[in-house]
């Protein structure tokens, strides 16, 4: 009989195991989805750091030259398919914006455009900067926007890609945000 409870002692029981199985179980059900939160928080930020580069660069064009440079959606145009959650060669945007000199560092989640007069927007003295990602993989198309007015604050230019995308977003205040990078409320949220 005292072998059988040193035994015991020892080891442990079917239930003592099925109990740290369920533990584990429970905390990956809440670590993982966190987690991918987290990446995709991280993926995101290539789009906010790349649309504020490349608005400061199509202000300076306009400071020198006068004017906001169109260009559509890169590098959608040169591969033909939409954005997913893996990263995209950027062999094409460098040559797209290259007359405002804006390229971005590395292969990228995100495709880039600048709307303004000529492309699809009737505003002068106007531009919205557009990323578009899918750093979540679930098929739906995120947007980060950039969207700079005229003078006057009267007008601006929608999306390029997704017109029916109004600009600019309204904060949590009601007022329209402008000159800085926000998330489109109406697309996907990643």
């Amino acid at each position: 009989m005292r072998a059988k409870e040193m035994r015991r002692k020892v080891g442990f029981t079917l239930i003592e195991l099925m109990i740290v199985v369920a533990i584990i179980g429970l905390l990956a059900t809440v670590a993982v989805p966190t987690f991918q939160r987290y990446q995709n928080k991280a993926r995101r930020s290539e789009g906010y750091t790349n649309l504020a580069s490349l608005a400061k660069t199509q202000k300076a064009y306009h400071a020198e030259f006068g004017s906001f440079v169109g260009v559509l959606s890169q590098p959608l145009g040169a591969l033909g398919e939409l954005p997913g959650p893996e990263k995209r060669s950027s062999v094409s945007v460098g040559p797209a914006f290259a007359t405002v000199g804006w390229y971005p560092e590395g292969d990228v989640y995100y495709d880039y455009d600048t709307n303004t007069a000529g492309i699809a927007c009737e505003c002068e003295g106007c531009f919205t900067a557009t990323a578009y990602g899918d750093v979540d993989g679930d098929g739906d198309l995120s947007l980060l926007l950039y969207t700079h007015p005229n003078v006057d604050k009267t007008e601006s230019c929608n999306s390029a890609m997704n017109a029916a995308e109004g600009t600019p977003q309204q904060g949590p205040n009601g007022n329209w945000i402008w000159d800085e990078v926000t998330v489109s409320v109406l697309a996907d949220d990643f």
